[in-house]
């Protein structure tokens, strides 16, 4: 069971911790972490989440994505995410790790039965792994692949229906990606 730390609507902690099903059918606030990471020739590594996901599920997505367990920091988030989902260990990088920004998103799905609220804390990873090394957590995630960064605004600017949407923090996500590789 995972259990996560209870937030109020301004992001800010609270004493609570829930179970992920009641959060998610309660619609308390919690937090999630992602990871974009970003190789030498600008593409990003996107994954294929699985068929199976509550949701999201088949949609190409962030490289690394997960929930912030209750008393976990986002760091020994997302080196756990990586490690769970795509087999990587990123441990000796987490100095190369930079903070974008935070955002929260509001979706009910499955008839009001799922209800996310979840303030985002992303981050990006300037590094080179070789695909066919990566290990898919089959029960996560179906697919990975590098896409070009030029490519990767384009499905966020058409809102490709492939592709998760977030449309506030994505439209956040093209400016601090911008900015983080000299483009602005």
């Amino acid at each position: 069971m995972e259990y996560f730390n209870i937030y109020n609507k301004y992001g800010e902690k609270t004493d609570g911790i829930i179970e992920r099903g009641e959060a998610h059918k309660r619609g308390i606030y919690h937090r999630v972490a992602h990871l974009w990471i970003l190789n030498r020739r600008n593409e990003l590594l996107i994954q294929q989440r699985s068929a199976d996901k509550d949701a999201g599920a088949g949609f190409w997505y962030v490289s690394v994505g997960g929930h912030i367990d209750a008393s976990e920091s986002v760091e020994s988030t997302l080196i756990r995410e990586t490690k769970e989902e795509l087999g990587l260990d990123i441990s000796n990088l987490t100095d190369s790790l930079t903070y974008l920004y935070t955002f929260i998103d509001h979706v009910t799905i499955n008839n009001g039965g799922y209800i996310d609220n979840e303030f985002y804390d992303v981050f990006v990873l300037k590094a080179d792994f070789d695909i066919d090394r990566i290990t898919m957590q089959a029960d996560e995630v179906q697919a990975v692949k590098y896409i070009k960064y030029e490519d990767f605004k384009k499905i966020v600017i058409e809102r490709d229906k492939s592709f998760w949407q977030h449309k506030v923090g994505y439209k956040m996500l093209l400016a601090a990606l911008d900015d983080f590789l000299g483009l602005q």
